[in-house]
């Protein structure tokens, strides 16, 4: 049962500051890089998209696994406990498949973005990353949650 707790306290630990960071983009971050003037606005935001391009995939796959261990039978969860752990992680996969598919291929194209060499539809990729990530955290927040409440049941 130790052990358990142990794991339990670490995937919770792992997705919550996960969530911590995925609301500071959305809510914080990046709307602050857009009230900057164009050349740092570009910048900023392709040097972000660099650092948690190379940084999210083993942070979200990490608690994803760490999310789906708890779910295996050796962890002994039962009743409810199980329930939300298996909603919680099943979010979490889900989240990385829509990563993948949403928001990875805007990140990789403004990864490369330079002040001169912006597309033409670069304030409409920028807005669809944006409500993609918005979706992906709210997601996220859910698993968190329900990874919580799993605690101690």
């Amino acid at each position: 049962m130790h052990n358990l707790l142990i794991l339990q306290i670490l995937a919770i630990l792992v997705l919550g500051l996960m969530c911590g960071s995925e609301l500071n983009v959305g809510a914080f971050a990046h709307p602050t890089f857009s009230r900057q003037p164009l050349e740092t606005h570009i910048r900023v935001r392709s040097a972000f998209a660099v650092l948690f391009g190379g940084l999210m995939p083993f942070w979200m796959a990490g608690s994803t696994l760490l999310n789906l261990v708890l779910s295996l039978p050796f962890a002994h969860l039962t009743g409810m406990a199980w329930t939300l752990t298996a909603v919680s992680a099943a979010i979490q996969v889900l989240a990385v498949i829509f990563s993948l598919i949403g928001p990875v291929p805007i990140n990789n194209r403004i990864k490369t973005w330079t002040p001169n060499s912006l597309p033409t539809n670069w304030q409409a990729q920028e807005r669809r990353w944006d409500l993609y990530h918005w979706l992906r955290t709210c997601g996220l927040i859910v698993a968190f949650a329900l990874l919580v409440s799993s605690l101690g049941m």
